[in-house]
């Protein structure tokens, strides 16, 4: 039963009970009184409805309303939606994460209507939604981000106690695919291109070598040789990554870039290198499966030919889990190592000379594939 409460000086109802978790819920509905006396009888209105209370069900009093009686209000999709994305926002989520929220969300909103009830969806209502999704043609990858989505409105409902259970949403299995990297003759071939300026050349070299994502550069801050990229990047979590004397100077390149512009029509720098290097990779007929993060792939790839521990790589990448960066030592080394023939001929020679792995000092300066391509792109 509903008990009363008195808070500075008028009375709420308190409705109390557990979730399916054994956790302690609660709801408190103003009455709009000071006197008890009315107090006690607008409370047997609301014991009347207290079970629909703890079922999730939201009702405007007849003292809370103009119209003098009591009403459900449906907490439709469309409330939902707004409502999270608000709490998203405040709680300042990438801007590209938001993008891919709104567009799940819209698809959501498709299928189902916007005034259908949040607590209505169910376990079948998950299932149709993947049908829908594959029947526009949709990756299993990108239906996995859009159920992700969904997932994370609901269960953030059912941690503030609209919901009182959340419906089964299980990622869709993906068959395992190998990271796609850009080969040695592939970068050679792009920093060969005659119509693409040397700055873009020095951009991807300077990708390629510090494995950084997309948007890093542009919040990160050089300290000495130290590159500070902060809590803001996609794990949350602040990590360094040291730069040689030439990453420097382009990491300083780059960022006046950012801030001046340089004639980029798109609002997102980011966006306009992805652009720049998609083009590159057409002309040069690679993989249509290859892209800008191809880039940070590389560096991985390159970084375990190399013999670097696979702990070390996950702290140069800021993987949240070493499991992330052990999906390149899934690959076939081997054979990947005959895309990168220079830098295993390189450390050939180092194995027959009796130098260990662990003392190689940085790629730029012990490869010989490295400086020609700056020296290239210098010239």
């Amino acid at each position: 039963m509903a008990t009363l409460k008195k808070r500075r000086g008028n009375w709420y109802a308190r409705v109390q009970w557990r979730n399916t978790n054994y956790k302690m819920r609660e709801t408190q509905i103003p009455l709009r009184t000071e006197s008890k006396v009315i107090a006690i009888s607008r409370l047997s209105t609301v014991n009347k409805v207290e079970k629909d209370i703890k079922n999730g069900l939201s009702f405007t009093f007849p003292w809370l309303n103009r119209t003098g009686h009591l009403k459900v209000v449906q907490f439709t999709l469309e409330a939902a939606i707004d409502k999270w994305m608000d709490h998203r926002k405040k709680s300042q989520i990438r801007y590209k994460t938001l993008e891919l929220n709104e567009l799940g969300l819209k698809y959501f909103i498709e299928l189902f209507g916007s005034k259908c009830v949040l607590g209505s969806i169910g376990n079948a209502d998950i299932d149709d939604f993947i049908y829908f999704l594959e029947s526009k043609g949709m990756a299993i990858s990108s239906i996995n981000i859009h159920l992700r989505t969904v997932k994370s409105m609901m269960r953030y409902y059912r941690k503030i106690g609209k919901l009182n259970s959340v419906p089964v949403i299980d990622q869709c299995k993906v068959a395992r695919i190998d990271p796609i990297y850009i080969t040695d003759d592939e970068f050679q071939s792009i920093v060969s291109l005659d119509w693409l300026d040397s700055f873009y050349k020095r951009v991807f070299f300077f990708y390629r070598e510090t494995g950084l994502r997309l948007r890093e550069p542009f919040i990160a801050i050089l300290n000495g040789k130290w590159l500070d990229i902060p809590t803001d990047s996609k794990t949350h979590s602040a990590r360094s990554v040291e730069l040689d004397g030439d990453n420097q100077q382009i990491f300083k390149e780059i960022q006046a870039w950012h801030h001046h512009g340089y004639g980029s029509r798109l609002q997102n720098s980011g966006g306009h290198f992805s652009k720049v290097f998609k083009k590159a990779l057409r002309c040069i007929n690679a993989d249509e499966g290859k892209r800008f993060h191809s880039l940070r792939h590389t560096f991985a790839v390159r970084r375990l030919l190399m013999k670097t521990p696979v702990y070390d790589v996950k702290l140069m990448m800021g993987h949240a889990s070493v499991t992330t960066t052990e999906q390149y030592t899934r690959m076939n080394l081997k054979r990947v190592a005959q895309d990168f023939p220079t830098l295993v001929s390189h450390y050939a020679e180092t194995y027959e000379s009796g130098q260990k792995d662990t003392y190689l000092k940085d790629t730029a300066k012990q490869n010989n594939v490295y400086l020609p391509i700056l020296e290239q792109i210098e010239g």
